[in-house]
């Protein structure tokens, strides 16, 4: 399973890498055209959503996967016993999941309607599709990642539980 992780991740960074680099490219052959050879090149900025698009739903997910998306931990402040800290952060990675999971629901439905009614770009006539896979792709991945948090949430909180169960039944063969 790790290695199975461990590829998926890098398969997701090299991803992010590509679209960077397609983006970088587009940009300095637009930024080329404009102002060296003086002339415009139609639907250039039609074909950068493409990669813009997969390069934001890739570091949403690469967020999730390292654990460095925002969060606003306003409520931590004020809970100050670690169990009650360990349920809060167990429902709130419950919730996580359940919201991705209906926003995955909505994200295959997207693009299987892209993909019926085959919409294309108005200059390019590239096929939308490709733009909104990268909101399924990186809705899934964010999904993957949320579940394994529900995972270690659930596992951290179980295990404080049989600690202090422990603890209280060593204290009481004394």
């Amino acid at each position: 399973m790790k290695k199975l992780g461990k590829t998926l991740i890098q398969v997701q960074y090299g991803a992010s890498i590509v679209a960077a680099l397609m983006l970088l490219v587009m940009i300095g052959y637009e930024v080329f055209a404009r102002y060296v050879l003086k002339s415009s090149l139609m639907g250039i900025e039609e074909l950068m959503l493409f990669p813009i698009i997969w390069l934001y739903m890739l570091g949403g997910a690469n967020a999730s996967y390292e654990k460095s998306h925002i969060e606003c931990g306003i409520l931590t402040l004020y809970i100050k016993k670690e169990r009650s800290k360990l349920i809060f952060d167990a429902i709130k990675r419950t919730l996580c999941i359940i919201i991705l999971a209906w926003i995955c629901y909505w994200g295959f439905y997207f693009f299987s309607y892209s993909l019926k009614t085959w919409k294309l770009a108005d200059i390019t006539y590239a096929p939308l599709f490709f733009a909104n896979i990268a909101l399924t792709v990186g809705f899934v991945l964010m999904f993957i990642y949320a579940a394994r948090d529900v995972y270690m949430a659930y596992r951290a909180l179980i295990g404080q539980m049989k600690n202090k169960d422990e603890a209280r039944e060593g204290g009481e063969n004394l």
